[in-house]
């Protein structure tokens, strides 16, 4: 059990099931109320019965029918009622539909314990769940649950978890100059999340808060404005969206210089071939369906982010930059080719810097620093240091230059502090390296 807002959680999930009810030409209506105070649940068992019961009722309406899914809160209790028209069930289906494994018909696909399963959840959850059907008509399930933290044992409380209860979910999320730089300094990736249902965006950030630095979006355009001014490590898009779709910002932004290497996730209500096709024809790293398993999308943003990791790890082994290796994309290659140029050229000058480097290779100081971080691991001051320690490294293997001249001669105006970063870099001092050549 933990504390937040349980409404506005329902309200995310039934909001995934809008595309596949309006496939089938359904009336789908989300009647859920809004509520600013916090109450305590246990979110697996609400995602459990949410998805159950809405994929029930989607399952068995017929074309053109309707379904209301209904949510709100009164006296410390959750009342969450799903009605969908259609067949209805007989006095003897209505007795029998909790059991586990019973189902309506031979014709039924499905294990039959979907429904067991969340009358169990509705008994551990404290609350009662009923079924009243008309044949021919409409079925509804009408459950109500506590949210009353004294109805709970001490020992199922979370009480570490996040209290602060959104009573406005924000537009999206425009960082500070401030935010910027503690962003920017951060261990953790930076995710952006454009989706433009605010419910859903708002439980897309609760999945990932906690692992790593959130910027959002309500749409496509805000979602590309946001991506080439943050240069995130990794975007997840809804496809379908207002002003700019995830197809059509996946283009954008794989055809930028300076987000190509960014992976992207799409989420799509479409399971088609078609329409998953689109998105990996589009750029598209991966994507997912809705409604999507939150273990399955977080297990894939790790993983991707995890491959990009190892092309850091690559760099860090290499003596000096290789395009072609370490780039993700053409586009990739075609600005670590310009970065090459730039340091060919200044690399050996003490007065180089990360503003003269940025404006050599026409980037923003912000998105020369998130590029490079993502490419190399390194910010672009660290990247400057490095790349003229491995130029000195190569000169002490190759040249006859004196040992105490090398570090002036790639741009250290400090004998001593290319001793100590050396030495930090390669275990060894400068002479020590030469004398191992």
């Amino acid at each position: 059990m933990q504390r937040g807002n349980v409404l506005q959680f329902i309200s995310a999930l039934s909001e995934s099931f809008s595309y596949a009810a309006k496939q089938k030409n359904i009336i789908y209506t989300i009647a859920i109320a809004q509520a600013e105070d916090a109450v305590w649940f246990d979110k697996d068992v609400i995602e459990k019965i949410s998805i159950n019961l809405l994929s029930n009722a989607l399952k068995y309406t017929p074309t053109n029918g309707t379904i209301v899914c209904e949510a709100y809160i009164e006296n410390e209790e959750l009342f969450l009622n799903v009605t969908n028209s259609g067949r209805g069930l007989t006095p003897f289906e209505r007795n029998n539909i909790f059991e586990r494994f019973y189902q309506t018909n031979a014709q039924n696909q499905g294990s039959g314990i979907g429904l067991a399963l969340v009358k169990e959840l509705v008994a551990l959850h404290h609350g009662k769940i009923e079924v009243k059907s008309e044949v021919d008509k409409e079925t509804s399930f009408q459950l109500c649950l506590s949210v009353d933290r004294n109805s709970f044992k001490k020992d199922v409380i979370t009480v570490t978890s996040n209290t602060k209860v959104e009573t406005e979910v924000p537009v999206y999320l425009n960082p500070t100059l401030e935010d910027e730089e503690v962003i920017a300094d951060s261990d953790l990736p930076i995710v952006l999340i454009v989706e433009d249902n605010d419910d859903l965006r708002q439980l897309l950030i609760q999945i990932f808060e906690e692992h790593y630095n959130i910027i959002s979006a309500p749409n496509g355009k805000i979602g590309v404005d946001l991506a080439l001014e943050q240069i995130p490590d990794l975007i997840i898009s809804d496809v379908m969206m207002p002003k700019k779709d995830g197809i059509s910002l996946t283009e954008e932004l794989k055809n930028d210089e300076r987000t190509a290497h960014i992976p992207i996730i799409l989420l799509t209500a479409k399971a088609g071939v078609e329409s998953k096709f689109k998105g990996v024809d589009s750029g598209a790293d991966d994507y997912i369906t809705k409604p999507f398993n939150k273990k399955l999308l977080a297990l894939k943003v790790e993983k991707l982010i995890a491959s990009r990791r190892q092309l850091q790890l690559r760099y860090s082994q290499e003596l000096v930059l290789l395009p072609k290796d370490l780039s993700v994309t053409n586009l990739d290659e075609k600005f670590l080719n310009k970065v090459e140029v730039v340091l060919e050229r200044n690399l050996i000058e003490p007065s180089f810097n990360v503003t003269e480097f940025s404006d050599a290779v026409g980037m923003s100081r912000m998105q020369l620093h998130r590029k490079l971080k993502a490419l190399t691991g390194l910010t672009a001051s660290e990247f400057i240091r490095s790349q003229r320690l491995k130029l000195a490294a190569n000169l002490l293997k190759t040249s006859e230059i004196n040992v105490s001249q090398v570090g002036y001669s790639v741009g250290f105006n400090d004998h001593s502090y290319f001793t100590k970063c050396f030495k930090e870099t390669y275990n060894c001092t400068p002479s020590e390296f030469a004398k191992q050549s």
